[in-house]
């Protein structure tokens, strides 16, 4: 509240004080106001003088009153009020919060340029202690908040430049550990020149600096130890790669007569693992082993292919010759011929299917059920034909009974018709004849029906 809207404020009566405070970048206004003498007149108020004036204490931001207290003139009551909770001590602890931003902006800079290990615990620290302070919104708090959010957007910014630099270095280290148990001597130094010349060019990576390039001249150091160690046991060296090789060849030779083909490869394959790891015997002795080491492994190699290509070509040839029988399995089902000799043929189709050979283990699996595809339509058609053969024989069969039963009956009419003896007797024997063929075609039409239900 700007001290003019006071009640009791009256400007001839009012000693105004306003002094410039540079900590904040504004003034301070103390206003002396509603003194009175002995008769109640208004005067001119004094600070020591029980003259029952009032106080306004305040600042001045851009021509912005702010109260921080306010005691009214004795009369109109005398209470005291506050704006802020350091009642009192407004004026120094908006003084203490500015200077000790200040100082952290301070702190956070040093933080910035020393890139301690411990940075970003202690920019953290910081961003919380300013987090703690009071915000009196003055213009140098301002000044300073946007100076402190700079700095962690700078320190930020670096430290994502840090972490990408530390990336870089950190696979050239990877590199160079990778290199510390080459024995291609020279290729090798050239190739730790070049890591080396490219980590100096990477920029900063803050506090790792000293752990990353401590880690590369290790790599370096390793290398270059175990390459002076070598040539200072070069003989040693090359006579224990001529006794290993030796070793290789005699067990190479041993291995190329194995016939697993697959068993043999790997072992091979292993061996020249374990000719790269010998280390060299020297120029001349390398090249008049590797002679022998490698005559063994071509041999294998090209009879391998060769055994390999003459079982491609036999799977090829299996691979027809059943495609050749699915189609005529196929043509033969589609025939609805099921004579004997069609019968015969597609039985003979499963002697030829076992002596195609092997065709690889999925093909001929696919193969093997389109053949069997093949054959089930043949035989279920077959099936099919019995039993419409079987049924039309029954048909026929009970038509035969039913018309001996006629004549049975027509027989068993005349019988009673005549007193004839003999023709009696002869009458009674074609019943009997009849009778039999009844039975035995009845005897028949059973078994076929037993058929029919299989």
């Amino acid at each position: 509240m700007d001290w003019t809207e006071l009640p009791e404020f009256d400007e001839k009566f009012a000693k105004i004080k306003i002094r410039e405070h540079k900590t904040f970048g504004g003034k301070v206004i103390e206003v002396l106001y509603g003194a009175t003498d002995e008769n109640g007149n208004p005067v001119l108020p004094r600070e020591d003088a029980q003259d029952g004036h009032g106080r306004w204490f305040g600042i001045d931001i851009n021509g912005e009153h702010r109260m921080f207290s306010l005691q009214k003139p004795a009369s109109a009551g005398g209470e005291i009020e506050y704006t802020t909770d350091s009642k009192e001590n407004a004026l120094e602890d908006m003084e203490s919060t500015i200077l000790k931003k200040q100082d952290l902006c301070r702190r956070a800079d040093a933080v910035l340029k020393g890139n301690a290990p411990d940075a970003k615990e202690a920019m953290e620290a910081l961003k919380e202690e300013w987090n703690s302070l009071t915000d009196w919104n003055t213009p140098r708090e301002e000044e300073f908040a946007n100076r402190f959010n700079s700095l962690f957007e700078e320190y930020d910014a670096i430290q994502d430049r840090f972490a990408r630099n530390a990336a870089e270095k950190q696979s050239i280290v990877e590199q160079a550990l990778s290199l510390t148990e080459s024995t291609e001597w020279k290729n090798t130094q050239a190739k730790f020149r070049e890591l080396s010349s490219a980590l100096r060019e990477i920029g900063s990576a803050g506090h790792l600096d000293d752990e990353i390039e401590a880690k590369f001249r290790e790599a370096l150091n390793a290398f270059n130890t175990k390459r002076r160690e070598y040539f200072d046991n070069l003989d040693t060296i090359r006579a224990a790669a001529k006794e290993k090789k030796a070793e290789l060849i005699e067990e190479a030779s041993k291995i190329a007569a194995i016939t697993n083909f697959k068993q043999a490869g790997d072992k091979l394959n292993e061996l020249m693992t374990q000719w790269k790891a010998a280390g060299s015997a020297g120029h001349e002795t390398d090249e008049e082993l590797w002679e022998k080491f490698n005559a063994l492994r071509k041999d294998f190699f090209d009879r391998r292919r060769a055994f390999f290509e003459e079982r491609e070509l036999q799977r090829q040839q299996s691979i027809e010759a059943k495609n050749a029988l699915i189609e005529e399995a196929r043509k033969l089902a589609a025939s609805n011929d099921f004579s004997k000799e069609v019968t015969d043929r597609m039985k003979e189709l499963d002697k030829e299917w076992k002596a195609t050979g092997f065709s690889g283990k999925e093909e001929g699996d696919r193969l093997w059920n389109t053949f069997k595809e093949a054959k089930e339509v043949f035989w279920n058609g077959k099936h099919a034909d019995s039993q419409k053969r079987f049924q039309d024989i029954i048909t026929r069969k009970n038509d035969q009974i039913a018309k001996l039963r006629e004549e049975i009956d027509d027989l068993g009419v005349k019988e009673f018709e005549t007193d004839v003896y003999d023709e009696i007797r002869s009458i009674q024997r074609r019943i009997e004849e009849k009778k039999s063929l009844v039975d035995s075609l009845e005897a028949d039409v059973e078994g076929l029906k037993e058929k029919l239900d299989k």
